[in-house]
């Protein structure tokens, strides 16, 4: 098989890691580890902490293996760590069993990351259709959110039989997604491991424009991803029931779908752009939770995370435009890494400010915080984009 058959196939079946890799019980974990293993608001945020934590030590070796062992090797390797993880949350109804289950979890995602897209990139390189990166992910991402929708919609109403159930079909989930990846290969990219040069490397992470556009468009995510298990157990707070939460995500899959095939067109937007659209939703998704209307909050989480879904896509567009090394999955490794800091100080603040008050007050502090901080996300999102377009061009 040649090289461009290789790259065909890759691409076709892309889209089964974008369906399989979902978490399809997102919307239950926090109130599964309250409810069943005996965690408190608290211990919810020091979770999320050791998630980052996890994810932040990992990012970069895991990104290292993808570059010089494989993308595929790393995809699968994910697959695993992320069995192991649901098999914790379905087994160990206690607080350790839990954590090892966030470390596999946070550690398969990490090999996860960054890998599959590298691999999509590779492919369009073999194929010289690069520049379609944005085009294709956002099809994909459109395809694979109808498929999303119908699996987080169904699978946390397993919830009401018995709370293990959407743990033990992620688990399955977790299979196809390694067995998918049985027939995807490796394009001939990969340097040898002598050609890796830390020294090099270091050079194009510690760039001042990529470390502030990292850190701008990290705390905008961290804040979103950080929040979204303190919103949940919100709407579960104001009156709708936990099965029906996935209908939340289900709809905003289907949203998400719906603007899949504008998303290329976005990509003419600046980045500081971006930056307001999502500061804007979510300072409007904190003051629903606080004003108490479950209703709202749902409606305005569905459009968040429908736009949100999309982000990572342009802004890898971005770094593999700008950056057309060798080093792609370390590179987006990477700059996941400058979001994970950001997530682990967050869900701890904002668990904080729930157990100290209560949670419409706890996002009423966290509604005042992103406002005060949004001018200089604007700022620094300005002053990289300047410093990124100069970069393009010279």
């Amino acid at each position: 098989m040649d090289q461009i058959q290789i790259a065909d196939r890759n691409i076709k079946l892309y889209i089964f890691i974008r369906i399989f890799a979902k978490r399809v019980f997102l919307p239950l974990s926090a109130i599964f580890f309250i409810e069943n293993a005996g965690f408190s608001i608290l211990d919810i945020g020091l979770l999320s902490a050791f998630y980052s934590v996890v994810q932040l030590v990992a990012e970069v070796p895991t990104g290292y293996f993808a570059d010089k062992i494989g993308r595929v090797a790393s995809i699968r390797l994910g697959a695993l760590s992320c069995i192991f993880a649901t098999l914790c949350y379905v087994i160990f109804q206690h607080k350790t069993g839990i954590f090892a289950g966030t470390f596999f979890e946070a550690l398969g995602y990490s090999f996860l990351g960054g890998a599959g897209e590298a691999l999509i990139h590779d492919s369009l390189v073999a194929k010289k259709i690069e520049h379609n990166y944005t085009k294709y992910m956002s099809k994909t991402m459109s395809l694979s959110l109808i498929a999303n929708a119908i699996l987080v919609s169904l699978v946390p109403m397993t919830y009401a039989f018995n709370p293990r159930y959407p743990f033990m079909i992620g688990t399955l989930a977790y299979g196809l997604l390694y067995l998918s990846t049985l027939y995807m290969h490796d394009l001939n990219r990969v340097a040898s491991p002598r050609e890796f040069n830390f020294s090099q490397f270091g050079q194009i992470i510690g760039r001042k424009n990529i470390l502030i556009f990292g850190l701008t468009f990290g705390i905008i995510s961290a804040l979103y991803t950080s929040s979204v298990d303190m919103i949940n157990v919100a709407m579960k707070d104001y009156g709708i029931r936990p099965d029906l939460l996935g209908w939340v995500f289900g709809l905003s899959s289907v949203a998400g779908a719906m603007i899949g095939p504008l998303v290329h067109y976005l990509r003419r937007i600046s980045l500081s752009s971006y930056l307001i659209l999502d500061t804007s939703i979510l300072l409007s998704v904190f003051l629903a939770a606080f004003s108490r209307n479950a209703y709202l909050l749902a409606f305005l989480m569905i459009g968040s995370t429908s736009i949100w879904r999309y982000r990572k896509i342009i802004y890898q567009s971005y770094l593999l435009q700008i950056f057309p090394t060798t080093y792609k999955a370390t590179l987006i490794s990477s700059m996941n890494n400058l979001e994970q800091l950001n997530s682990i100080w967050l869900p701890i603040m904002i668990t904080f400010f729930i157990t100290h008050s209560s949670i419409p007050y706890g996002f009423g502090y966290l509604f005042i915080f992103t406002l005060c901080i949004a001018p200089i996300f604007y700022l620094s999102s300005l002053k990289f984009f300047t410093r990124a377009q100069s970069h393009t061009s010279s």
